[in-house]
């Protein structure tokens, strides 16, 4: 094929030449494809630079982190071979933190009554260093059905909050305490798996609307969340940060004359008529636990409400700032609103969030996996 040794090599040279001039473009070609594009940094594994040194976008692995996943020992000679060499990593630096798309887990027990005592639980994707606040959504209108599964709340997965939604036994077949302890029961429950969801137990905000409303302030009022026959020693510590209640019911006794009926929603829950029943309906009401040490609180009512009087809110209200709680009325024309994202009461809702539960960003950091 070649009439000399010489003509040999200089075909060889020059396919080296070409192949140097074509790999560049291929690489990046290979990048662009792959969606890591040209902003991007390489991350150097066990860089021996000290951290001031480390180019931005980049942070050096911690001792925390190797201690958590230790890599497997190797002999010196395989040490100096690995330092010759190096080991980059080429990663995207503008890696959103958070996703458009959320996790989702359905159907998580937190009891023995199937689908009464089970919650679901929505959480960001994309990544993020620190746990996320988590938004509790109770559910119900009247305490005798409510569906978890259409929670009004989880397009605040978008805004870096976690998202559960908790069923509980209903009134007609369980009176009072058994709504309370079923959804103290489901927050000790997220609590003590908050490692495993990267939720943080100490912030906690939840939110209700009506009979939803009266849970959610209940406990978030109860400092002592009397467990009943549960036991408190048994659960993890967790800490409400924040509560919000729409169209909260606050005092039974005074709800109005059609709820004093032994058939109405408020006398099923305790058991018997409101007015026989004074003391049990006190227990039940969570202007009775109004005391300094309960956290910000965010009231919304509507002025037509014709269940639901706003004097309800308003004797929360006015208990709350009496006792020097950081409490927020916001009284709104008309029977009904929307929690929708874009909605009025949503935009309320994030911004009450973003002061009381504290849902500063952190920078993305994506190490690289211990076991490569």
């Amino acid at each position: 094929m070649f009439q000399t040794s010489h003509d040999a090599v200089k075909t060889l040279r020059a396919m080296c030449i070409i192949c140097l001039l074509l790999f560049p473009a291929s690489l990046a070609y290979t990048m662009d494809v792959a969606g890591v594009g040209k902003h991007a940094v390489r991350l150097y594994r066990d860089d021996p630079r000290p951290s001031g040194d480390v180019p931005a976008g980049v942070r050096s692995e911690s001792s925390n982190y190797s201690g958590q996943y230790p890599r497997r020992r190797v002999s010196k000679r395989a040490q100096r071979r690995l330092n010759r060499r190096g080991t980059w990593t080429v990663i995207p630096e503008d890696i959103p933190p958070q996703s458009a798309l959320r996790i989702e887990h359905r159907n998580l027990s937190y009891g023995v009554a199937e689908d009464h005592q089970q919650f679901d639980l929505y959480l960001p994707g994309g990544c993020r260093d620190e746990r996320f606040p988590l938004v509790i959504w109770f559910p119900g209108d009247d305490w005798s059905s409510g569906a978890r599964t259409s929670c009004p709340l989880t397009w605040l997965t978008h805004h870096g909050f976690a998202v559960a939604s908790i069923s509980y036994r209903p009134s007609p077949t369980h009176i009072f305490p058994a709504q309370r302890e079923d959804c103290v029961a489901a927050i000790h429950r997220l609590s003590q798996a908050a490692a495993i969801w990267g939720v943080d137990p100490t912030r906690i905000c939840i939110v209700g609307r009506a009979a939803g409303a009266h849970l959610a302030t209940l406990i978030g009022l109860d400092a002592n969340q009397n467990l009943g026959t549960l036991e408190e020693r048994d659960f993890p510590w967790h800490q409400i940060a924040a509560i919000c209640g729409i169209s909260t019911i606050a005092h039974l006794p005074t709800l109005g004359s059609d709820h004093d009926r032994a058939s109405s929603a408020a006398s099923r829950l305790i058991g018997g008529p409101l007015p026989e029943l004074r003391e049990a309906a006190l227990r039940a009401s969570p202007i009775s636990y109004a005391s300094p040490d309960d956290p910000p609180t965010l009231l919304i009512h509507h002025k037509n409400n014709t269940s639901i009087p706003v004097s309800q809110s308003e004797r929360l209200h006015a208990a709350l700032i009496s006792a020097n709680v950081d409490s927020t009325l916001i009284v709104r024309d008309g029977q009904y609103d929307s929690l929708s994202e874009n909605g009025t009461l949503g935009r309320v809702l994030l911004n009450f969030l973003n002061r009381t539960l504290d849902t500063d960003i952190n920078s993305v950091i994506i190490r690289e996996n211990a076991t490569n």
